[in-house]
């Protein structure tokens, strides 16, 4: 797994339950539909010098601004990586 470095968060972005509805408006192929400005995420991995996040964060879940996630592909993976700075707030299981 990649580790993450100079105050980036390794990410992991949570799939939203919304079901697709069928349309019967016809649009453009290349038409996607509008996703909210705001996300969920799940902390895989934290970089050392981080302030805002620590290794007791893993495996919690974040709320983010999808814009400020970078999705970077490497051969065959893809990470998806924000600076601690972006998040919004983080959510404790229970």
């Amino acid at each position: 797994m990649l580790e993450p470095l100079n105050r980036h968060v390794l990410l992991e972005p949570v799939e939203s339950e919304e079901t697709e509805e069928k349309s019967t408006i016809l649009v453009p192929d290349d038409y996607s539909v509008p996703t909210s400005r705001y996300g969920l995420c799940k902390v895989l991995a934290v970089a050392r010098d981080c302030d805002k996040f620590n290794s007791t964060d893993v495996n919690k879940t974040v709320l983010v601004n999808n814009s400020m996630i970078e999705e970077i592909k490497v051969e065959d993976s893809v990470y998806y990586l924000m600076l601690e700075n972006h998040a919004y707030g983080l959510f404790n299981k229970g």
